[in-house]
């Protein structure tokens, strides 16, 4: 497979996100329940080992957005899937060659979602 998307239905929890005070007792739940979410959407996908990949977030928001660095941090555990699944080999500068953050309004909060799209890099 050449790229793959999934949808979460909000942000990342405020709690993982990179301007968060929480201690890290409070981020267990939240991020158990954002990577068994990203691993299920994975596995419905199934797209397979890809090798490097580039990952571009698109965030459909109402309100404040959230900082690119802020959300990108608190996507962190749902790009650890992407080797835990094993569609890349791990989730450092050698697999994940890029990241773009792209942001849309919306006009209300039920329209709130994040969308994780992967594409398979050639060399």
């Amino acid at each position: 497979m050449n790229k793959f998307k999934i949808q979460f239905d909000d942000m990342p929890p405020k709690e993982l996100r990179g301007n968060s005070r929480t201690h890290w007792t409070g981020k267990i739940k939240p991020k158990k329940i954002l990577q068994d979410t990203t691993i299920a959407k994975l596995r419905e996908v199934d797209p397979g080992c890809m090798g490097k990949v580039k990952i571009k977030y698109t965030a459909f928001y109402a309100g404040r957005p959230i900082d690119i660095d802020n959300l990108i941090t608190g996507m962190k555990y749902a790009q650890d899937c992407l080797a835990i699944e094993g569609i890349i080999k791990d989730d450092n500068p050698e697999h994940v060659v890029g990241m773009e953050v792209e942001y849309h309004r919306v006009p209300h909060k039920n329209q709130i979602k994040l969308i994780m799209e992967v594409f398979k890099v050639h060399d």
